[in-house]
């Protein structure tokens, strides 16, 4: 079996898990923080977080899929474990920095509505 074949059927599975498990965690938790910005409006807090829920599928998905069609050929199993490594710590990275950027901007949200 070709090893970039292996790659697939084992990257695939991992990204799959873990934008499931991520996305559904900030969906949970962060509507705690989305409650307090938008001052208990309950319906707006749902669509709104249904919102970002949304963006964040369409980012892990075009990701996944831009990383699948870029990929280099593998010829050994040390490098499926280096191609793995580096494409799932890299999507990891990624999906930090996106994190921090929103928890960031919810904080200056909050912060500048209670100023006002």
């Amino acid at each position: 079996m070709n090893h970039n074949v292996i790659t697939y059927i084992i990257y695939l599975p991992i990204i799959g898990f873990i934008m499931i498990k991520v996305g559904w965690l900030f969906y949970k938790n962060g509507e705690v923080f989305l409650i307090s910005l938008f001052e208990n409006n309950l319906q707006l807090t749902k669509n709104v977080n249904n919102l970002l829920l949304i963006g964040y599928y369409l980012v892990n998905l075009g990701y996944a899929i831009l990383t699948i069609s870029n990929w280099e050929e593998v010829n050994s199993y040390i490098e499926i474990l280096n191609t793995l490594a580096f494409m799932i710590g890299k999507i990891m990275l990624i999906l930090a920095i996106l994190h921090y950027n929103n928890i960031f901007w919810l904080n200056y949200l909050t912060k500048s509505k209670i100023l006002n």
